[in-house]
């Protein structure tokens, strides 16, 4: 009988420690998860001056009579002194009318690629590869120090570029009102990787939008898509491409090849 009761008095401590490990393990992972994950979206947060939610976009009247249209899920920080007029593009994407000032110059800076404005209406982008910049009137000159060279003439109206964080630079020139179409409600888009076209619409849906064929990504898109309705432009995008999407929940849309 006492190796008995001995016997159950070490099983105890046992099981009442098993479900306390268990819930410190799970925040310890909540905790990981929050700061791997999380933590650059309030950075973010923490400096932006404005900022615009999933499927919400925004006109902001800044303090020299400029106007930033903000795109949904986008953030600014905006720092204006006696020399100069900067705006840094946090996240998303931004079409800037700019009040012309010969005294302080407007500088879009988003990442290590900096715009200046000559007196202009244009559109800046933040990709996950890198940065593009499209003009709609007007002319402004693009720098960064990992793509000095192919820089160095100013884009003029309907001319856009891109700059990948890798250096690699593509420009082209198309209609100027197609610049900044997304205000309206609706993705124009001209030649861009599916992914590119994906990331846009997906600033615009409450949860997550997968492509997952490596051969998808590589693909190239022409088409007109209303963001109002996320659901049916990315169904539209597969159907283009011989693709196929499926809504696994709610939150998730999975885009695959047939």
């Amino acid at each position: 009988m006492q190796a008995t009761a001995a016997s159950t008095a070490t099983v105890r401590p046992t099981s009442c420690l098993r479900p306390r490990h268990l819930a410190l393990a799970a925040a310890a992972l909540a905790a990981a998860y929050a700061v791997v994950v999380l933590q650059p979206a309030i950075n973010i947060w923490l400096r932006a001056d404005y900022s615009t939610n999933v499927a919400e976009t925004r006109e902001i009247r800044l303090e020299d009579g400029s106007v930033a249209f903000l795109g949904a899920d986008s953030a600014i920080e905006v720092a204006y002194d006696a020399s100069r007029r900067r705006v840094r593009l946090l996240s998303g994407q931004a079409y800037f009318e700019v009040r012309k000032d010969s005294v302080r110059p407007f500088h879009v800076e988003a990442g290590s690629v900096d715009t200046v404005d000559l007196g202009t209406a244009f559109d800046v982008r933040r990709r996950p590869e890198g940065v593009s910049i499209a003009v709609n009137e007007g002319s402004v000159a693009v720098t960064s120090p990992i793509a000095s060279q192919a820089l160095a003439r100013p884009l003029v109206a309907g001319d856009w570029v891109n700059v990948a964080w890798s250096g690699t630079v593509r420009r082209g020139n198309d209609a100027p009102e197609l610049v900044g179409g997304w205000r309206s409600g609706m993705l124009a888009v001209k030649d861009e990787a599916i992914s590119d076209v994906i990331d846009e619409i997906g600033r615009h849906y409450h949860g997550k939008i997968i492509i997952i064929s490596s051969e998808l990504r590589n693909k190239r898109l022409t088409g007109v898509y209303d963001l109002k309705k996320p659901v049916d432009a990315v169904h539209a995008v597969a159907q283009a491409l011989g693709a196929r999407a499926r809504q696994v929940s709610p939150w998730l849309l999975v885009v695959s090849s047939l």
